[in-house]
């Protein structure tokens, strides 16, 4: 069995023993999606490349004010990942109307080949991880882990609405 612990750790646990296992998960986590992949093009991208690529790709002409917010990134951050999205001819720009500083954002074909080969990847990766983790744990485990990880979300910016919220 992969668990460490057979104390309850919620009871015996220091609130900051918790934490910094939190802490370290996000950051090893961080560490792993700021690696750059080769999703089958030959290309190595970030996780974090991707997952703006894949917004793109599902909300066509989406700005990057409107990118950020649905992103939970500033737009500055933005900007310099759809740079580089943009000089690798994964996404184009267009002018909305006569203002040049409003733009919307297009996935191109290149872009659209590419973030179907991450979805898969993505996809069966998951698919490994959960069936992995599933092994140690019960489906009602399970389901109350994320059911915390989504209220830990809200608690973080209660006034915040993430895509998994809605109905």
């Amino acid at each position: 069995m992969i668990i460490r612990h057979d104390e309850n750790i919620w009871e015996s646990w220091s609130f900051e023993k918790k934490s910094d296992l939190i802490h370290d998960y996000v950051t090893r986590y961080g560490d792993r999606n700021a690696r750059r992949l080769d999703y089958g093009t030959g290309e190595f991208y970030t996780s974090v490349e991707m997952h703006i690529l894949e917004k793109i790709y599902l909300h066509p002409g989406i700005t990057v004010t409107e990118l950020a917010k649905l992103s939970s990134r500033t737009k500055g951050a933005i900007s310099q990942i759809v740079k580089k999205l943009c000089e690798k001819e994964l996404v184009t720009k267009t002018s909305q109307g006569n203002n040049e500083k409003k733009q919307s954002l297009w996935v191109t074909a290149k872009g659209k080949k590419l973030n179907k080969l991450h979805m898969q990847y993505d996809a069966e990766h998951a698919a490994e991880f959960f069936s992995k983790v599933s092994e140690y744990y019960t489906s009602e485990q399970m389901d109350a882990f994320f059911k915390i990880m989504e209220t830990c979300f809200l608690l973080l910016d209660p006034n915040e609405d993430y895509p998994w919220t809605r109905g």
